[in-house]
């Protein structure tokens, strides 16, 4: 059996399991959670350091816990509210989508992600960060490849999220829930204690949601999504002498979500209603069962700073995290077109992913030094455990004229299994130095080494009456070992207190991708390593007294072999390299998403404005430009071969085809995201008795975009919160009410080809569309510190 025959959610979960574990990721120290009035004056770590945001010649957006409170925000993917540039989207069987900079992978790519996440220091899996978040120090965004101080290369940028530290002389706690008119809940709590003053404190929070899921309802049976989230947190703070500080942290995370796929089309008049476009607006599917899915979480996170005299610093970083997925095969509807009436597609997902990493740093302190440096060496060892199977044949008698009869005593499934072994180690070093012109130069270089062993058996097995018979297993090897230097160079020149300019040059390298579950023609390319050379220049200044800051940053990538996938690629199966004509009645034309290389090039701009307008009135505004185009590239595509002006179908293509793939020559965009992005957030307050009332506004903008293959495009997202309020009716409380895209903007923002299953098409294809409006309220109250 060919492996592209493999249904396209299996390889999805395949690739969403760590089978190929080349997602790299780098450590984090933990941010400040310090913030003054004026807004140049948030502490960042974006170089490894705490700086004001306001001297960092990188561009960052510091999302502080203050704002993920002010506009309601529990869930990681709607942190890209406050960051433009930063998209992160549900692209269906692609999984989760993380983008910036107008560059961004898909799990299907077998490559390491562009964008990398980190947890209180600790490198993590996407799956992880996906979940809810709460009690949260600070959030920052680094825009642009990273790599010198930040573990393995990360082509686009890198997202780190600190939690909450305890505060060693002040009791401190803080109670807070939400409801919505979609029945979501939302409660946490986080308290914290000294238990010695000056030397020992803790702090325990803790969550608790539940959602609908996106609201999804199926047509034909009573199915409904849902989604809940159970969350539990320890950190402890010692200071047991001077010069040595220890902060440590576990969290365990549940989460429980019942699935279904929101679908449009006219169906095959057997399976469901006509659905015409607009209608998946409405939440609606057709599968007959819920897809249900159980994540659970472990984080763990070890820092310690020695200091050595006043001189520098010994610091060591640790990180544990795992999680594990999981579908049983006795449940969930794989036929999510509900192609077969009266018949559920089950498929197990049973994966486990590990993450240790280790890092050891030293780095010099103090102030009115000509020479800082830093030297290091990071290690990280990624295990997983996969176990996927899914039903490719064993249905009853069917035809599209009546219902499938009696249950299915003969099947057959695929079974995928592997244990995949990445160890990622590097040394690092960087020194800037201050010359007396107020001129900062900085050099850093980091050498990295990388293997990665995940060879996957896949094996098909007919199963008669319960018992099973196992044909000879398919080994598909899955080898890589990498050898790299990443380094950078920035200048910076203070201009007075406030305000600085900055040119950087970096050079960024990304592991390989593959093509390992589809079965291509033996002519096909190896998805090869990628290399970016970025140049940026920014400017960063306060003015009018510190009531106004601006940030403004243009920047270039030029990369060499970017990896991304193209969809729905039509090729001749077997891996021949012949023409598709069919062989003994059997059609050889499959379609999927491919993974390859192009080279590319990314220019843009970051802007950044916020003010004190009044001292009751600030706002805030951003702007983020990105044009990530190919250069020529070679992209697999869907070609025009009967020349009627359309794409060909498979059949077509079959039909016309005189070679096994079709490349199509491409200057367009390198992923779907959009170019223009911005945001506007802005907040009045009023005096009211003893209390302050306020209101709020969060306009968010998403330009319109296009996806790789071009057979798709969408338009803009234009999307607006309200929220009105008051803070301190009485000590420590504050309410809100709130009202999140207002307007009830609707705009497609995924669409899938026709949903097949066993040959059956169905009449559907799977859409997603922006969130329906959304009104609730939030009751925080806070105690003591916090």
């Amino acid at each position: 059996m060919a492996l592209s025959s493999l249904p396209a959610r299996l390889l999805a979960g395949i690739a969403l399991s760590g089978i190929s574990v080349a997602a790299h990721a780098q450590d984090a120290q933990p941010a400040g959670e310090q913030q003054a009035t004026a807004p140049s004056d948030i502490i960042v770590t974006a170089t490894r350091r705490n700086e004001r945001l306001q001297d960092v010649p990188v561009t960052v957006t510091a999302v502080t816990n203050e704002q993920l409170q002010d506009l309601n925000i529990t869930q990681f993917r709607d942190v890209q509210v406050l960051s433009p540039g930063l998209v992160i989207e549900d692209r269906g069987a692609q999984g989760n989508v993380t983008a910036l900079r107008g560059i961004s992978t898909t799990v299907n790519s077998g490559s390491p992600q562009a964008v990398i996440i980190y947890f209180n220091e600790a490198p993590i899996q996407d799956t992880l960060a996906f979940q809810s978040i709460y009690d949260i120090g600070q959030i920052e965004v680094l825009r642009g490849p990273q790599g010198t101080l930040r573990g393995v290369a990360a082509p686009a940028g890198s997202i780190t999220i600190t939690t909450r530290r305890p505060d060693l002389n002040n009791f401190g706690a803080t109670i807070d829930g939400t409801f919505t008119d979609q029945a979501n809940i939302n409660g946490q709590f986080g308290i914290g204690v000294p238990l010695i003053k000056d030397m020992l404190a803790v702090r325990v929070a803790g969550l608790y949601d539940r959602n609908t899921n996106g609201d999804i309802r199926s047509l034909n049976s009573d199915a409904k999504s849902r989604s809940e989230t159970k969350s539990i947190r320890a950190s402890a703070l010692f200071h047991p002498i001077e010069p040595l500080t220890i902060f440590g942290s576990y969290q365990y995370l549940r989460n429980e979500t019942d699935n279904l796929t929101i679908v449009e089309g006219n169906g095959r008049g057997y399976n469901g209603p006509v659905l015409p476009e607009g209608s998946g607006r409405r939440g609606i599917a057709v599968q007959e069962e819920t897809s249900p899915r159980r994540v659970t979480g472990h984080l763990a996170s070890l820092s310690a700073k020695l200091d050595i005299g006043d001189e520098a610093a010994l610091s060591y970083i640790g990180g544990y995290s795992k999680y594990s997925a999981l579908t049983r095969a006795d449940e969930g509807d794989g036929d999510s077109g509900n192609a077969i009436p009266n018949f559920s597609q089950h498929a197990l997902f049973d994966v486990s992913v590990t993450d240790w990493s280790h890092e050891l740093r030293l780095d010099s302190q103090g102030p009115g030094r000509f020479w800082d440096y830093t030297v290091g060496a990071f290690f990280r060892r990624t295990t997983s455990n996969t176990n996927v199977a899914q039903q490719v044949f064993g249905v009853p008698s069917f035809t599209p004229t009546f219902d499938p009869i009696g249950p299915v005593d003969t099947f057959g499934f695929i079974r995928a299994q592997s244990q995949g072994k990445l160890k990622d180690k590097s040394v690092f070093a960087s020194s800037t130095f201050h010359l007396p012109t107020k001129t900062d130069i900085t050099l850093g270089a980091r050498r990295l080494w990388s293997k990665n062993n995940a060879p996957t058996s896949l094996t098909f097995v007919t199963s008669v009456f319960g018992t099973e018979f196992p044909g000879t297993p398919s080994i598909i090897p899955d080898t890589v070992d990498e050898k790299a230097w990443v380094y950078d160079a920035k200048i910076v020149q203070h201009i007075g207190e406030d305000s600085i300019v900055y040119a950087s040059y970096g050079r960024g390298f990304r592991g390989p991708g593959n093509n390992k579950y589809v079965a291509l023609p033996a002519s096909f390319p190896r998805v090869s390593s990628e290399k970016q050379d970025s140049y940026e220049l920014g400017f960063k200044g306060s003015f009018l007294d510190r009531r106004l800051r601006v940030d403004f940053a243009v920047f270039q990538q030029d990369i060499k072999g970017f990896i991304t996938t193209v969809a729905d690629v039509p090729y001749c199966s077997f891996g021949n390299d012949a023409p598709c004509p069919p062989v003994g009645g059997q059609n050889r034309v499959t379609s999927s998403s491919i993974a390859f290389n192009g080279d590319a090039r990314v220019r843009g701009f970051d802007l950044d404005i916020s003010g004190k307008i009044t001292d009751r009135w600030t706002a805030q505004g951003t702007v983020s430009y990105a044009k990530a185009n190919f250069k020529n590239a070679q992209v697999p595509c869907r070609p025009d071969l009967d020349g009627d002006g359309q794409p060909d179908t498979d059949d077509e293509f079959g039909a016309n085809a005189t070679q096994p793939i079709y490349f199509c020559s491409s200057n367009g965009a390198i992923a779907d995201v959009p170019k223009w992005n911005f945001t506007l957030q802005s907040e009045y307050t009023v005096p009211l008795a003893q209390a302050e009332a306020f209101v709020r506004a969060l306009f968010v903008y998403k330009g319109k975009r296009a996806e790789v293959s071009g057979l798709n495009s969408y338009e803009a997202q234009p999307i607006l919160n309200l929220y009105l309020g008051a803070r301190e009716i009485v000590p420590g409380l504050e309410v809100t009410m709130f009202a999140k895209n207002i307007f009830n903007t609707r705009k497609l923002t995924y669409t899938s080809s026709d949903l097949v299953t066993f040959g059956f098409p169905s009449g559907y294809h799977q859409v997603t569309y922006t969130p329906q409006r959304e009104v609730g309220i939030t009751a925080r109250m806070r105690f003591g510190s916090d």
